[in-house]
């Protein structure tokens, strides 16, 4: 028979193994995919910018991925340009996809930076001069019998239109 004393232990052993198992990321689910489907200026200061920015988010999961919410940095050629945040809610399919709307606030330096670098050929992010490079680095947080988190951290190019590359 157990006495009091020695239930104590057993109860905190289970509270916490309940605890930790609902707060760890299931062992097979994957991270989504995120990608930049678009960027629009949505407000220009002297210090700050904004920017409407789309975020396409596949599922590679064999199950519904319930998103209520993301937090992103985005580099665009290698330097730091912004990092945004989204409270939206979306539910993405099994092996489906959605796009989500992040509000991206860069500085007046991070936005000068990318102008400096805009269309100069040879650097190893862009040798060419005609594309962005980007990488997306976040967090989505997950919504399910227990909320978790899912990092993601993606590269990707966006080409500039043809003749938009100044030559130097």
């Amino acid at each position: 028979m157990i006495n009091k004393r020695s239930r104590w232990p057993v109860f905190w052993l289970i509270a916490s193994m309940l605890v930790w198992g609902c707060a760890t990321v299931p062992s097979d689910m994957e991270p989504p995919k995120v990608s930049i489907a678009n960027i629009a200026p949505k407000d220009f200061a002297l210090f700050e910018q904004r920017f409407d920015v789309q975020l396409r988010i596949q599922n590679p999961n064999d199950k519904e991925l319930g998103i209520n919410g993301l937090r992103c940095d985005i580099e665009l050629n290698g330097k730091e340009f912004g990092n945004g945040m989204s409270g939206e809610r979306v539910k993405i399919p099994r092996f489906g996809s959605e796009v989500v709307n992040v509000e991206v606030i860069t500085s007046l330096g991070s936005l000068l930076r990318q102008v400096e670098n805009l269309g100069q050929a040879g650097n190893a992010a862009n040798p060419d001069g005609n594309k962005f490079v980007y990488r997306l680095k976040g967090t989505a947080f997950v919504e399910s019998p227990s909320s978790f988190k899912l990092p993601f951290d993606e590269k990707g190019e966006i080409d500039l239109p043809l003749g938009s590359a100044p030559q130097h």
